[in-house]
């Protein structure tokens, strides 16, 4: 593996051709100041980016929709949908879903338990949640936000879920406490283990050919 950063990263947002993410820059009088970064896959370099591409890429064309509706939209979790829609999960686990002509619709809510999520992902016109504190892998009908499905519980191969990653039919869960990244796949339900490292790891993703993980220690190329 090789450090690509070392920074406190809040969130990875995967491009075709690099990853795009907001990072601590300072802390001014007990406050935080957010910067962007993009990492280029074709020059293997990092260059500062404007909020205005971060919040493109992370809410879609109707960004400054969703920024009126986010109490912070860097911790907000979204997802731009296939039809241009931008769906928001907020940390109550409300969610609302932005047209693309801009109309705000309240879609009920996303939790298991009286947990939120810590991350959402979208595949086949579903919403997989993973739930920190279940230790599970939920499947919500995009309608009507009620669970469907369910991976994990008692017997769980998730440990500490902090982020999915869905790439084709599979969903890459990052497990905190056993610092490990296992796959899921979404038609069999089958599970695999994939990396363990060293420390905590909070984010997999991938760029063309790339992986990237974001450990507690920073953002490594695999």
């Amino acid at each position: 593996m090789k450090k690509v950063f070392d920074g406190k990263i809040y969130e990875v947002l995967p491009k075709s051709d690099g990853l795009i993410f907001p990072y601590q820059k300072a802390v001014i009088d007990e406050g935080v100041v957010v910067w962007y970064k993009m990492l280029s896959i074709e020059n293997s370099t990092l260059t500062d980016i404007s909020e205005n591409i971060y919040l493109n890429i992370k809410f879609g064309s109707n960004y400054n929709v969703a920024v009126g509706i986010s109490k912070n939209f860097v911790s907000e979790k979204a997802l731009v949908l296939p039809d241009g829609r931008t769906l928001l999960c907020n940390e109550n686990g409300q969610v609302f879903i932005i047209d693309a002509d801009g109309m705000i619709n309240i879609s009920g809510e996303i939790k298991y338990r009286d947990e939120v999520p810590s991350a959402i992902a979208y595949y086949k016109n579903s919403i997989w949640a993973s739930f920190r504190e279940n230790n599970v892998l939920i499947r919500f009908n995009i309608a009507t936000m009620r669970a469907e499905l369910r991976i994990g519980g008692n017997k769980s191969p998730f440990a500490s879920p902090e982020s999915i990653f869905i790439d084709g039919e599979w969903a890459y869960v990052c497990n905190s406490s056993t610092n490990n990244v296992v796959k899921v796949n979404l038609e069999s339900y089958s599970v695999e283990e994939l990396y363990t490292f060293n420390e905590p790891v909070l984010r997999y993703v991938k760029s063309g050919k790339f992986e990237f993980v974001q450990l507690t220690s920073g953002l490594y190329v695999i």
